[in-house]
């Protein structure tokens, strides 16, 4: 069996490999990663918004979060907002910050 690459001219992400490969992500991670890093940067990421995307559960959303922050790929940031409220803000990374 062959696997097909066509040339790609827009609308494509670049995730590197590794990224993709990384044995400490489960399979639902991995493709909720891949989902992410195809946004545009300025996108913000809402829980809610991704259990209603994947159909997925509070506790599954939760723990796929948790494995992407344990393996670096997410990153939580205290934030100011406008109005002078605190909330936490989530940065998603291409690359590990906790390399194997």
């Amino acid at each position: 069996m062959a696997i097909e690459k066509k040339e790609l001219k827009s609308h494509y992400a670049c995730i590197p490999n590794g990224t993709l490969e990384d044995p400490r992500l489960s399979l639902d991670t991995r493709v909720l990663l891949a989902f992410l890093l195809s946004k545009p940067e300025d996108w913000i990421i809402r829980a809610s918004q991704i259990r209603r995307e994947f159909g997925i559960g509070k506790v599954v959303q939760q723990r796929i979060f948790r494995e992407l922050e344990r393996a670096g790929y997410l990153e939580r940031k205290v934030l100011q907002g406008r109005d002078g409220r605190w909330t936490t803000g989530i940065i998603i990374h291409r690359e590990s910050l906790n390399p194997l």
